[in-house]
């Protein structure tokens, strides 16, 4: 019996520490808050969530989980949820693992993809260009520019008289809008490549000249051209101005060059 009561009493005493305990962390926790430390739960990346990936599939799809931070560590628009205002967003870099989700990660779909805007109903695609066929270099990001084709004709009297293909330049895409130039750098960003290569020489193609991506905007129909034409022959961009005015036409031959 004793012993029964004794137990009941190191209980008793026990629950009253254990409370005790338990204030004493809030009033702690308490003067921390006072002091400018207050703890705010916000949301990290459980694994890398990719560019373009919707705040929807970031909810629905449990890619993140919360984490208990110091709100003065945080930026302002670290996210501690991810609202239905943010379902038809995407967001435009890669997040990291354990990466913090940020209000002002997140843009309109048409803006991004894989990385790279890209209008909305366009698709972008990459030529690679001698620094001589692109401008000298000058070509940028948002540049407007023609696209000139060069093929070999079938035109055996030519060859036969000159032992060489007779060939056509004509304008292939009369207007166009750069994406980017250069390639996509490691730091999830498109990078100056162009002035790499002029800076140290190291972006040559075998022939030994400087080359370059120039990436643009095209529907479905020229980026069939565009595509072909890499194929089958050589390109060369021209940039335009806003009043500069350009019209297909039938181009010119080795036979009319001169005329």
């Amino acid at each position: 019996m004793n012993r029964r009561v004794i137990g009941i009493v190191l209980a008793l005493v026990l629950a009253v520490v254990g409370t005790g305990a338990v204030l004493l962390y809030v009033n702690i926790a308490s003067g921390q808050v006072a002091a400018g430390q207050q703890a705010v739960r916000v949301l990290v990346a459980k694994d890398r969530i990719a560019a373009g990936t919707t705040g929807k599939r970031i909810r629905d799809a449990d890619l993140t989980e919360e984490v208990v931070m110091p709100r003065s560590s945080l930026p302002l628009d670290a996210l501690g949820s991810v609202a239905g205002d943010l379902d038809e967003l995407v967001i435009n870099n890669d997040v990291q693992p354990r990466g913090l989700l940020l209000r002002g990660a997140f843009v309109a779909k048409e803006r991004i993809s894989g990385g790279l805007s890209v209008p909305e109903k366009m698709l972008g695609v990459s030529l690679k260009l001698a620094v001589e066929e692109e401008v000298g270099g000058f070509i940028r990001p948002g540049s407007q520019i023609a696209v000139f084709g060069t093929y070999a004709l079938a035109d055996k009297a030519y060859k036969d008289a000159t032992g060489q293909d007779n060939k056509n330049t004509t304008l292939l895409l009369p207007r166009t809008e750069v994406l980017a130039v250069g390639a996509y750098g490691d730091d999830g960003v498109t990078s100056a490549a162009e002035q790499k290569a002029r800076d140290t020489g190291t972006q040559r193609d075998g022939d030994g000249k400087v080359t370059l991506l120039v990436t643009v905007s095209v529907n479905q129909a020229d980026a069939e051209r565009l595509i072909h034409s890499t194929r089958i022959g050589a390109l060369y961009a021209a940039l335009l101005s806003d009043s500069t005015q350009v019209r297909p036409g039938a181009g010119v031959t080795n036979r009319s060059v001169l005329r």
